[in-house]
């Protein structure tokens, strides 16, 4: 995929987000970070979006030096972060459009190649190297046991990407 490493516009705790072509950016994994998880991000962005939820086309992939890159869409504008900073939206503004958001996508059937909730702690449970006790590890599971079941999409990370997205700044990262 062509294009080049610009501008660093954004960093969460396991990528880093850059200018990369026109239009485009590239979601860059940091060092360390294993490649199945961008992967899994891939499938979940294109399950998502084909979905009709409002998240960046999945434009390619790409690896620079050895670290693996989503090449996304890129919209600009203000963040939500900004705006409420500067005063342009109150800080209670700002959570009803994230809690907006996240009712939105909860409303949101999930496409049927995603996993399930539990399905998806599971494995991320047992390939956490030991990070999270066992017990804990159990008591996570116990807890989405006694959720609700139904159709609806849940993210693990909604309160870095609503607060991108809900702006227009997503820049799809």
């Amino acid at each position: 995929m062509q294009g080049s490493l610009g501008e660093k516009i954004g960093e969460g705790a396991f990528s880093e987000a850059y200018a990369w072509a026109p239009g485009q950016v590239v979601k860059l994994f940091k060092a360390g970070v294993s490649h199945l998880l961008g992967r899994h991000e891939v499938r979940m962005i294109r399950a998502v979006h084909a979905a009709g939820v409002p998240v960046p086309a999945v434009l390619g992939e790409v690896t620079l030096d050895g670290r693996f890159g989503i090449v996304l869409e890129r919209l600009d504008g203000p963040t939500l972060r900004h705006l409420s900073r500067t005063g342009a939206v109150t800080f209670e503004q700002a959570g009803a459009i994230i809690a907006a958001l996240a009712m939105s996508l909860h409303k949101t059937s999930p496409p049927p190649e995603l996993p399930s909730m539990r399905a998806y702690m599971e494995s991320e449970l047992r390939h956490d190297d030991g990070k999270v006790p066992k017990h804990v590890a159990t008591d996570i599971l116990t807890l989405i046991d006694r959720l609700s079941t139904g159709g609806g999409l849940c993210h693990c990370d909604l309160s870095l990407r609503i607060s991108l997205m809900v702006s227009g700044d997503f820049r799809r990262s």
